[in-house]
């Protein structure tokens, strides 16, 4: 059978237009071969001459340099640049706010040459627009060692922990569902600045503090080094900005989610609290909307219970986080969720009481210690949540304005109680 084969593959070579067509296939490969060569060598000459950087918008390190470019001289002298409206500035002194929209400047997409360390550097930021916007720069150095552009990255790191040193980083989960992105900072606050009942503010200055401080003694006892906290009552209570506070007392970064995303699956849900950032404080606000949107059986919500509570306190949760659930209603939820191990310690924040009206009052008008303290007197505890209270402060321009307001409010309640009997 071999010889057979053999033998008509002699026949076959012999004919001259068989053998003249695979010649010239075989000369076809091979000029095909050698014109890539000369590709593939300069492509690696490149290499071997030039050292190159790609970032792209779906990492947090694109808007740290950004931020990092804006504040270069070459970034601020740029002749190509895109323009975008920022927030106005904060004033420390409201009479000297200015309402004026800020301008930024930034390097526009296109080719760019800048000078880093005496050696001239081109940058090469490109938008690609698909399925979701992507942006992309690419950093380029000639005759440089990759050593160059790490430096010149890890000070971008560097300067971003500068700018955020005393803010506090909030992350949110992106568009896709599956992510954590870096969505804001704001400036950091302690429970100090959140006007609380004393009792309440040491409980969780002094509970908090613990917790950081105990991780050996977790791991001693063989207990998940994680910490629950619910903090519920009426809205406008502050429960939110004590989250907030809480999360600047420790410099924790604060992640924000929400269990109505209809992106959110009990997998993605599970996958995303096991890769929070270091050292996160994990908000879940208004917790019995979930509730209510599973009674509702609304098929927005893809997130099951026992997905709900398997990512909170499950085998693969991460150790060493915060999480803090609010809600207003506590009655509505389950009570598997709140169970002693996955809620350490319940917080109940209610409207104001005569010592947070106090504080607020004293924070807007710190001199009229007297005139507060007759107010204060006359209030009828419990009656006003403090975001009432502080909405009133701020659209008065006087103590005197803000004290007929607030009295106004305290008069139906006088009216109603029954009179005082004298003996």
């Amino acid at each position: 059978m071999l010889n057979e084969l053999i033998d008509a593959l002699r026949l076959q070579l012999s004919n001259q237009m068989v053998s003249g067509a695979l010649a010239l296939g075989l000369v076809g490969v091979i000029a095909a071969s050698l014109r890539k060569i000369p590709g593939a060598l300069w492509a690696q000459f490149k290499r071997a001459i030039i050292v190159t950087a790609t970032l792209d918008s779906r990492n947090d390190l694109f808007e740290a340099f950004i931020a990092w470019l804006n504040d270069q001289r070459f970034g601020q002298q740029s002749r190509l640049f895109t323009v975008v409206q920022a927030p106005p500035a904060v004033a420390e002194d409201p009479a000297q706010a200015d309402d004026t929209p800020r301008l930024r400047y930034s390097p526009s997409p296109g080719f760019h040459l800048f000078w880093f360390k005496g050696r001239l550097m081109w940058m090469q930021r490109e938008i690609a627009m698909n399925l979701q916007v992507v942006e992309t720069i690419h950093l380029g150095a000639l005759f440089a060692s990759r050593k160059l552009m790490e430096e010149l990255l890890e000070g971008v790191a560097r300067h971003a922990g500068e700018r955020r040193a005393n803010r506090l980083t909030l992350y949110t989960v992106d568009r896709f569902g599956d992510e954590w992105r870096m969505a804001d900072s704001k400036p950091r606050r302690s429970l100090d600045s959140v006007v609380l009942d004393a009792g309440v503010a040491k409980l969780l200055h002094d509970d908090i503090h613990e917790f950081f401080t105990r991780r050996e003694w977790y791991a001693q006892m063989g207990i998940p080094w994680r910490r629950g906290y619910l903090f519920f009552g009426p809205p406008g209570t502050g429960k939110t900005s004590v989250a907030f506070a809480l999360a600047g007392e420790l410099r924790l970064k604060l992640c924000a989610l929400s269990l109505t995303n209809p992106k959110l699956t009990d997998n993605v849900m599970a996958d995303l609290l096991q890769r929070t950032p270091p050292r996160s404080l994990i908000l879940i606000e208004d917790i019995d909307a979930f509730f209510n949107a599973r009674e509702k059986q609304d098929t927005r919500i893809q997130i099951s219970f026992s997905g709900l509570l398997n990512a909170i306190d499950g085998v693969g949760a991460q150790e060493g986080r915060v999480v803090v659930l609010t809600t207003n209603h506590r009655e509505r939820l389950d009570a598997a969720l709140i169970r002693p191990g996955r809620i350490d310690l319940e917080v109940e924040l209610g409207n104001a009481t005569p010592s947070q009206l106090r504080g607020l009052l004293l924070r807007f008008y710190p001199d009229a210690v007297d005139r507060i303290e007759r107010l204060v007197a006359d209030y009828p505890p419990r009656l006003l949540s403090p975001a009432q209270i502080q909405q009133v402060l701020i659209a008065a321009d006087s103590l005197e304005e803000a004290e007929a307001a607030l009295r106004g409010l305290f008069a139906p309640v006088a009216e109603a109680a029954p009179a005082k009997t004298t003996r």
